[in-house]
């Protein structure tokens, strides 16, 4: 992107508009819920993912490693095609920034004036407030946080995260700002390793050098404190607020601006589909299937068994002679309906019954349950291999296989 003639178009504007729909949809993202439940969050008693509908417990959460990979490949797609975009325009700490921008113009000024600065530093005190409580609400339901909070019963663990997350912001936003970005962001160190020749990069037109007046606007306004003239540097997080400073001084001078949205160079021609972007283009396309497809698997059991022969109760033998064991059984349901199992046991040889035949689940209820099986017809042998099956009213059913013990008779 490259200015040919005199302009005063500003970023500026754009930026803050898509950094205050992101902030609302990361404050109200949490209000939503969909199927009965929160559009996004983790629910730590329960080790469940609720995201957009659906739910992944914790045996599922190979789809996370899987959606991890697709969100790097996207990552680097993204930078080695628009380089720091993110940061200039999606990172929090840079919208944040904005947000709290009045606090940095009061004290760099040589007089603040001290009603400006008294509610520049309320602005600050209320966004980091605000924001980490809302990161909180990705882990408790925000009618959950605000009930136990009116009640005052938020409780260690929540109470002490929104102390900390709040202190941690506050002294972010009040004294590090864009210095975490030129210091500390380790995205920053690799800019050099996942840029080319061709990426979207804010630059100063050395052809030009003679145009510059040597104002000093565009270093004024740089939150990280670097000279865009001094080339492509690590601290740039490609906000464009330089642009914004030298657009109007320049078009004064009926010339174009000196600083500007680059892919590339300046003066060179922009290569945008070139084998690495290619490459990554098919890796986000295959991982993003690839996460797609395993959501859909995972999801698909409403009801989870697991069986194991119990250690507390020993193989024995009935009154009527018939072969007693015992197992301990997880029974968990992953759906959004209360389920009535019928439970039945299975073996090799011979026939059994179970005690109890029948349970019942809530939507979400994992429970425990020792299950007494009595068989016979089992013929010799200390072993026999059965097949555990639990029935749904929808004729759904899941199978477990297990062990039958049979008793040493002296």
């Amino acid at each position: 992107m490259t200015t040919s003639s005199p302009t005063t178009r500003r970023f500026g504007p754009w930026r803050r508009w898509a950094g205050l729909v992101q902030a609302a949809l990361f404050l109200g993202l949490p209000f939503v819920t969909l199927r009965g439940e929160s559009a996004v969050r983790f629910d730590v008693p329960s080790l469940r993912l609720h995201f957009l509908g659906a739910t992944l417990w914790m045996d599922e959460f190979f789809v996370l490693l899987l959606a991890l990979l697709a969100a790097s490949f996207l990552f680097l797609l993204v930078t080695f095609v628009w380089g720091r975009v993110w940061c200039g325009w999606s990172c929090p700490q840079t919208i944040l920034g904005d947000l709290t921008g009045a606090l940095a113009s009061e004290r760099a000024r040589k007089r603040p004036r001290r009603g400006k600065l008294a509610l520049a530093w309320g602005t600050v005190t209320l966004v980091s407030v605000v924001f980490s409580a809302a990161t909180l609400w990705y882990f408790v339901t925000p009618r959950e946080f605000f009930t136990r909070l009116v009640g005052g019963d938020l409780g260690p663990v929540l109470g002490w995260s929104w102390v900390v997350l709040g202190a941690t912001l506050f002294l972010d936003l009040a004294f590090v700002r864009g210095r975490f970005c030129a210091t500390t962001c380790p995205y920053a160190k690799l800019q050099g390793v996942l840029f080319d020749r061709a990426t979207l990069v804010v630059a100063y037109d050395g052809r030009r050098d003679a145009e510059c007046i040597d104002c000093l606007a565009c270093v004024r306004v740089c939150p990280t404190g670097i000279d865009i003239r001094d080339g492509l540097q690590a601290e740039c997080i490609a906000c464009a607020q330089c642009v914004d400073a030298c657009a109007p001084i320049l078009a004064k001078f009926g010339k174009p601006t000196l600083v500007d949205y680059f892919f590339g160079a300046p003066g060179e021609r922009p290569r945008l589909l070139r084998p690495v972007v290619v490459a990554l283009s098919v890796a986000s396309a295959l991982a993003v299937g690839g996460t797609v497809a395993a959501s859909v698997r995972a999801g698909r059991e409403s009801l989870d068994l697991t069986a194991a022969f119990s250690s507390r109760f020993s193989p024995r033998l009935g009154p009527d002679g018939r072969v007693v064991n015992a197992y301990e059984v997880a029974l968990e349901n992953r759906g959004r309906s209360p389920l009535h199992l019928v439970l039945a046991l299975a073996p090799d040889r011979g026939e059994a019954s179970v005690s109890p035949a029948q349970v019942d689940l809530a939507a979400g209820e994992h429970r425990r349950v020792l299950l007494v099986v009595s068989a016979s017809g089992l013929g010799p042998g200390p072993v026999v291999q059965a097949e555990l099956t639990a029935t749904d009213p929808g004729g759904d059913t899941v199978r477990a296989r297990v062990p039958m013990f049979l008793p040493r008779i002296p």
